[in-house]
């Protein structure tokens, strides 16, 4: 279960900055530019990136260390 978990909440992190890329205002130079003000993508990619890293982690402690047994 909890590797499920961590895997649908990695993909959910990597779906959001893929999002944020996509859905940057055409005068942005890129999604981190926070020259924006308040429709920056900076905020919304830079939170997909610790959604990314939190399943990651949660995936990571599911899994067994080397040379354990089940």
């Amino acid at each position: 279960m909890k590797k499920t978990l961590g895997l649908i909440i990695t993909l959910i992190g990597i779906l959001i900055v893929a999002g944020s890329f996509v859905f940057t205002p055409d005068h942005a130079l890129n999604a981190a530019d926070s020259g924006n003000g308040i429709s920056a993508s900076a905020p919304l990619c830079y939170g997909g990136f610790i959604i990314f890293g939190i399943g990651i982690v949660l995936y990571i402690s599911s899994l067994p260390l080397a040379g354990e047994r089940k």
